[in-house]
């Protein structure tokens, strides 16, 4: 923390302003994309874990706190919010703000990464190479990055899901 504790600043990143800019976007999201109230409270932790792993990137001549925290914030919730839209569209239910968090079991991770290794190296290159990129980018973006169209990348995704060593781990995808 800084000597100071009334300056904000990337030393005392969760500051009275910031934690005010928190608890508003936190309210707002509340109602939309299945959010509850009772998830305020832990819409505002991750907002705040956003925030801290993000401060390495805050520079003071581009901008003020106030403002890089927002934008953090802002971004952050928008990304919450657009993957719970995600998942109910694809008729899942929509992940559990805590999922995913430190609490899960380490050997239950590894399992699954197994799994998912064992299954990436299964397929077909001009599957695998569509599977790699969609466990990290949009299905627009993959198929801008292999020079394919967004249609041929669904369909490569079907083919994938239909794949017995697929069961379970469509998630993933």
């Amino acid at each position: 923390m800084s000597e100071c504790p009334d300056r904000s600043g990337p030393d005392n990143p969760i500051d009275p302003t910031a934690a005010a800019i928190i608890r508003r976007k936190a309210r707002r999201m509340v109602g939309r994309a299945g959010l509850r109230p009772q998830d305020r409270e832990d819409i505002e932790h991750d907002l705040v874990l956003r925030v801290l792993v993000q401060r390495h990137r805050f520079d003071d001549g581009r901008g003020t706190w106030p403002a890089f925290v927002w934008r953090v914030v802002e971004r952050a919730g928008d990304n919450i919010l657009r993957s719970r839209r995600r998942a109910k569209r694809a008729g899942r239910p929509a992940e559990s703000l805590t999922a995913g968090s430190a609490t899960a079991d380490p050997a239950e991770s590894s399992a699954r990464a197994a799994d998912l290794a064992r299954a990436l190296a299964a397929l077909p290159p001009e599957l695998r190479a569509v599977a790699v990129l969609l466990t990290t980018h949009t299905a627009a973006a993959a198929a801008r990055a292999l020079g394919l169209s967004r249609s041929t990348v669904y369909a490569r995704l079907q083919r994938i899901r239909a794949r017995p060593e697929w069961a379970g781990l469509a998630e993933y995808l």
